[in-house]
């Protein structure tokens, strides 16, 4: 069983932090309740900026603010949109191709396994994401709806990796399981790289209202201190919206 490795170190985010921010002063969408905030959007379109992939699968578009990003951060890449109900989408780019088809349905063997990145934001069953990529051959995701095991409605690669007697499923309800089960070894077999990403600031407090330490929400050091929010407003406030959005490679 291997050990999980990061890719990028802190210093590498904080080098992009600024440039982001102007960038995001400038979005198209500023109201982006139910989808994501600054805390997400920024690994977001620093992984992308890094990776600068072929093609971009995007499960989960809500108003298309990420879409929008993700072509800031890489404009040659090809994005295939997934979207149940595009009705809800504000920002539709004319470069994009939109479907409502889930990702688990559909033949992707004509692209490029090396060189696709996948981005689910759709509250999914990541274990199964994983699989199903791993099966087409694809290697670079990122899930933004990684919940700790306490809370969430979906099953993330957070709450697998902490290998605790108990998780809450898709319905809100605690599920029971034994440590160190199939899914948990599943992981640490085939991932090669978890990484949480730096929450920009962190507060007292989870979005649940309970004390954000390290015994219960174990979380990557934050890129900014508490004494930067006035120089990031934008940032400071939307803090609560992180869930530890993470990048994993098979």
């Amino acid at each position: 069983m291997s050990e999980l490795r990061t890719r990028w170190n802190v210093s590498d985010l904080r080098n992009q932090l600024h440039e982001f921010f102007l960038l995001y002063n400038s979005r198209p969408i500023l109201d982006n309740e139910g989808g994501m905030k600054s805390g997400h959007m920024f690994p977001s379109w620093f992984v992308i900026k890094q990776l600068k992939p072929a093609y971009i699968i995007e499960s989960g578009v809500w108003k298309g603010l990420g879409t929008w990003f993700f072509e800031q951060a890489s404009p040659q890449s090809t994005i295939i949109s997934i979207e149940p109900s595009p009705q809800h989408i504000v920002y539709r780019s004319p470069a994009v191709t939109y479907q409502c088809e889930d990702f688990t349905k559909k033949d992707w063997s004509h692209l490029p396994k090396d060189d696709t990145f996948l981005f689910f934001d759709d509250h999914q069953n990541a274990l199964e994401r994983i699989k199903y990529a791993q099966q087409c051959g694809f290697k670079k995701m990122m899930f933004e709806d990684n919940y700790p095991y306490q809370h969430g409605d979906c099953y993330s690669p957070k709450k697998i990796l902490s290998n605790k007697d108990y998780c809450i499923d898709k319905a809100g309800q605690r599920t029971w399981y034994r440590k160190n089960n199939a899914d948990y070894h599943y992981l640490m077999n085939t991932v090669k790289i978890y990484q949480e990403m730096n929450p920009i600031f962190k507060g007292d407090f989870t979005r649940w209202g309970d004390a954000w330490n390290e015994t219960n929400y174990p979380t990557p050091e934050p890129l900014l201190p508490l004494s930067e929010k006035d120089k990031y407003p934008l940032f400071f406030n939307e803090l609560r919206d992180y869930t530890w959005i993470c990048y994993v490679e098979l």
